[in-house]
C-alpha cells in the first residue's frame, strides 16, 4: 500500500482539526449500527470512518464518537505543532474561519472515506490527510517582488 503523505508532508498536515471547538452537531452519517472492537484501533480509514460514523442508536455510539473526535484532536493539534510559522512545514491543508466542528469534520470525513472507498484500505491518518487536503485547500503563496517595467 502506498503512503499518500511523506513524514515531512505529513508533519504539516492537520492543523486546522486543532482549533475545532468541542461542540458536537447532531445528524451524524451514520455507516454503521455497532463497530466491531478492531475498529477501535484505527488502523484504516474504514476504521476511523466507521467510528466517526456510528449511529446515535448504537450501544458503541459514546465511546465511537468520544475515540473519533480525540483522533481528530490529535492529529490536528499535531499538525499545528509541526506546521507552525517558522517551522518549514507548509501545511496540508487550510480550516475556513471559523473552523468547522468536530462532528462536521467528521460527518465530512465519513462522507468522503464513503464516496472513495479506494481509500479504505489506507492508513486512518493517511485518509484523513489525504481528506482534509482536498476538503480545505490552502490559497496559493503569492508572489513577492516587484514587476520592472521597463
Amino acid at each position: 500500500m502506498t503512503q499518500f503523505l511523506a513524514p515531512a508532508a505529513f508533519i504539516a498536515a492537520l492543523s486546522a482539526v486543532a482549533t475545532l471547538p468541542a461542540a458536537a452537531q447532531p445528524g451524524a452519517m451514520p455507516i454503521t449500527s455497532a463497530a466491531p472492537q478492531a475498529a477501535f484501533e484505527a488502523r484504516t480509514v474504514a476504521d476511523l470512518a466507521t467510528l466517526c460514523g456510528m449511529s446515535p442508536q448504537a450501544a458503541q455510539y459514546t465511546s465511537a464518537v468520544a475515540f473519533c473526535h480525540g483522533f481528530l484532536q490529535g492529529a490536528g493539534q499535531y499538525h499545528a505543532a509541526v506546521s507552525q510559522p517558522g517551522s518549514g512545514n507548509a501545511p496540508v491543508f487550510c480550516a475556513p474561519n471559523p473552523p468547522p466542528t468536530r462532528a462536521q469534520v467528521a460527518n465530512a470525513f465519513v462522507a468522503w472515506a464513503e464516496a472513495n472507498p479506494q481509500h479504505r484500505g489506507e492508513r486512518a491518518v493517511d485518509g484523513l490527510a489525504r481528506w482534509a487536503h482536498a476538503a480545505y485547500p490552502c490559497p496559493a503563496p503569492q508572489r513577492q517582488g516587484r514587476s520592472q517595467a521597463r
